[in-house]
């Protein structure tokens, strides 16, 4: 076996936040001795175990780095099965099957049977000749999906639940299927192994709220009620065994128990360590927080000063908000589409990655979340999101009710204002109504304003008219007064010289008709200038108005054709955008998917491929490292595997921690570690030349190759050996 990790060698943070643990990370799972003795050993005493816990407790990180390699010790080899609900997935015992052949052909198992659409599971966990000295055990991972997500698919109905039911119930009771019935029990064929024996093993996982889903299904597989395992929080012993052994020489036993207490209610603080609970997600978070603290201050002990930033109730949807501004502000770093005060993350998380209930769902990113990219690799790199090449989830369920919550204040917000818009709507209605109003009265009383200024201007005329008339008529009159006056003038001065033309009583109805007439025309002098006033005063009104709408229209005008071209360039430039991004995007898949390509072909056809030699000679080999290679499973080493010695240093972290996995082949990211060197085949050992003392990581890039560490403690040729098996017995 390659040489283990520790947890002293690994670079980083040695905690890894709402991450689960793996199998390969074993050996830094802390505090669940008891529960790892209690599960596997009931387990390997039942066909059926089903284990139940409420979210956050840590169920899958116990069976990944817990029980499966205990399981794997006493010759089990576990499947871990977490099922797929989107719309393109196979049926559900397609998927098993599919899992199963995958597994087996990632060890090197020699099987004469694949698992095919003709055979039930129960025949072929009795058929198949590796399960005689191996025992199979399914262990259904988040099985609680099999209500939440399959029940909203409109691909899993009714009938396909009801057979994936009947499926499991026959293998897991040990009951002969309805069609292989008379196949077996009347003996008309020969059966070549003992079908009475039931060899395969299940176990369900999912969360306890779950529970009584399952005891419907009680009465089609009875064996759900024998075998139960309830896992719950830590208690203070076991948090404080996770925080010690952790962090060992990096923390005293002070901060040890200040970092343990703060995850205990106030009226839990008297009690004692074995009594208090601890949940294991809040407790891994909060330690990956202060790690990273410490790290990136550089100091080589651990203070729980850092838990005074966050109030305890609040601290995980205060690292989740923190985690979410990063997202946000890298996707708005990386486009002008959005606007400054948006939270496409938020808004992302909420309506793709959890269902209207509020449970985590699997999403497949696509060209429509282009610009989402770089939000969502911080939110991987943050172990908020987890990628398995296909689609993407939240790392926990305990995020799933954070988000709800946030969705739901959203939802609530956009509605208050929807609302409000509805209302403003209603009062723009009733603005454009009383606008429409004033402008019909507007245009009436202007309509009226014409109309009494062209009366106006008629009665002017006709004043006018008048005015001449009675002008040239008193004109006479005047004349006649004067002649009148003068003529009497003179009687008074010499009657008997002067001619009179009317009597005193003319001359008195004369000068009265007079008086009247000056009368009347000031009336009409006085009319006609008050008419004459009005008119012109309707005139300026009037012209004053039509400046204004003319005013108006000419701002209303320019500002549209201001904002029409200000459009049209906003558009120019966001399809060029928009364009270049594409390609660019397109050329990057691309590149990824032939460097992918690559990888496979040279696992697939390693005949084709020779690993690149070094410059050295075997005259110059007098310091070298060289493999002595070992499989487990085959006796002959192939000539022409791509093996790499990394540095095991700062600026190969990052590579060196991706690589502390079995893979097929290996991450494109492994050839850019820097001073790599890259082993040659010679004389049945695979060689490095030119090797100096120090810490090296070395990986094999084959098909779930091994990997480990070395230290070469001083200059020579040293050969060792290495077992590349994959991690399974």
């Amino acid at each position: 076996m390659p040489i283990e990790t520790t947890a002293s060698s690994q670079p980083g943070s040695l905690f890894i936040g709402l991450e689960s643990y793996t199998e390969a990370q074993s050996n830094i799972f802390f505090g669940r001795d008891e529960e790892i003795d209690r599960l596997t050993n009931l387990i390997k005493s039942n066909t059926l175990t089903i284990v139940f816990g409420k979210s956050g407790t840590g169920k899958t990180s116990l069976l990944n780095a817990g029980v499966f390699p205990r399981l794997r010790k006493d010759y089990f080899l576990p499947f871990r099965i977490r099922l797929e609900f989107k719309d393109n997935s196979p049926d559900l015992v397609t998927q098993i099957k599919n899992i199963l052949k995958s597994e087996i052909d990632k060890y090197g198992f020699k099987v004469e049977n694949d698992p095919d659409s003709k055979t039930t599971l129960w025949e072929y966990f009795h058929s198949e000749p590796l399960w005689k000295s191996v025992t199979p055990i399914l262990i259904f991972d988040q099985f609680e999906e099999i209500f939440t997500l399959a029940r909203k698919s409109n691909h899993f109905g009714t009938v396909e639940l009801s057979a994936f039911w009947d499926e499991l119930a026959d293998m897991i009771e040990n009951s002969i299927p309805e069609r292989l019935k008379d196949k077996f029990l009347n003996d008309k064929e020969k059966i070549d192994y003992n079908y009475k024996t039931q060899k395969v093993k299940t176990v369900f996982a999912f969360r306890e709220e779950f529970l009584p889903e399952f005891e419907h299904i009680t009465a089609k597989i009875p064996s759900l009620k024998s075998s139960r395992f309830r896992l719950m929080p830590m208690n203070g012993n076991q948090a404080y065994d996770v925080v010690t052994k952790t962090w060992k020489n990096e923390i005293d036993e002070k901060e040890a128990h200040k970092i343990v207490s703060y995850f205990v209610n106030k009226e839990d603080e008297s009690k004692s360590y074995d009594l208090m609970e601890v949940e294991p997600s809040l407790l891994s978070q909060v330690c990956t927080y202060i790690d990273k603290e410490r790290i990136n201050e550089g100091r080589s002990k651990i203070s729980a000063d850092f838990l005074e930033k966050y109030p305890k109730e609040k601290i995980l949807h205060s690292i989740y908000n923190e985690v979410l501004a990063e997202s946000n502000a890298a996707v708005l770093a990386s486009t002008t589409d959005l606007q400054v005060n948006q939270k496409p993350v938020n808004e992302f998380l909420e309506d793709k990655l959890i269902t209207d209930e509020g449970y985590r769902t699997k999403y497949s990113i696509s060209e429509i979340d282009r610009l989402l990219l770089p939000g969502v690799d911080v939110l991987k790199r943050k172990y908020f999101l987890r990628d398995d090449g296909k689609a993407i989830e939240l790392t926990h369920d305990v995020l799933a009710p954070i988000i709800k919550d946030d969705r739901e204040a959203r939802r609530k917000a956009i509605a208050v204002l929807a609302a409000r818009k509805r209302a403003n709507k209603r009062a723009l209605i009733i603005v454009i109504l009383a606008l429409i109003l004033a402008a019909g009265i507007w245009y009436l009383i202007a309509g009226k304003a014409v109309n009494d200024k062209n009366e106006a201007i008629a009665q002017r005329a006709q004043i006018q008219k008048e005015i001449t008339k009675d002008s040239t008529s008193l004109a006479g009159i005047k004349d006649s007064i004067n002649t009148v006056r003068k003529n009497r003038g003179g009687g008074i001065a010499g009657a008997t010289s002067v001619n009179v033309n009317m009597n005193d009583s003319a001359y008195l109805n004369m000068l009265q008709r007079s008086s009247e007439d000056s009368v009347h025309l000031l009336s009409l002098q006085q009319k006609y200038a008050d008419l004459n006033n009005q008119r012109l005063k309707l005139q300026n009104e009037l012209d004053l108005q039509d400046a204004q709408i003319a005013e108006l229209m000419n701002s209303k005008n320019a500002a549209t054709l201001l904002s029409d071209e200000e459009k049209r360039s906003i558009q120019f430039l966001q399809r060029r955008v928009t364009f270049d991004s594409t390609r660019l995007s397109d050329l990057q898949k691309a590149y990824a998917k032939l460097s992918k390509d690559f990888q496979d072909y040279k696992i697939k056809h390693p005949e084709m491929y020779s690993p690149e030699g070094t410059a050295e000679s075997d005259a110059a080999d007098t310091n070298s490292l060289k493999l002595n290679l070992k499989y487990e499973l085959s006796k002959t080493i192939p000539r022409n595997l791509l093996i790499y010695l990394i540095p095991d240093n700062a600026a190969n972290s990052k590579i060196i921690r991706k690589a502390r996995v079995y893979e097929i082949g290996c991450d494109v990211g492994i050839s850019t570690a820097k001073d790599k060197k890259i082993a040659k085949y010679k004389d049945g050992l695979y060689v490095f030349y030119n090797v100096a003392p120090g810490k090296y990581f070395i990986k094999i890039c084959s098909y779930y190759g091994g990997f480990g560490d070395y230290t070469k403690k001083s200059n020579g040729n040293v050969t060792f050996n290495f077992d590349a098996s994959p991690p399974i017995r």
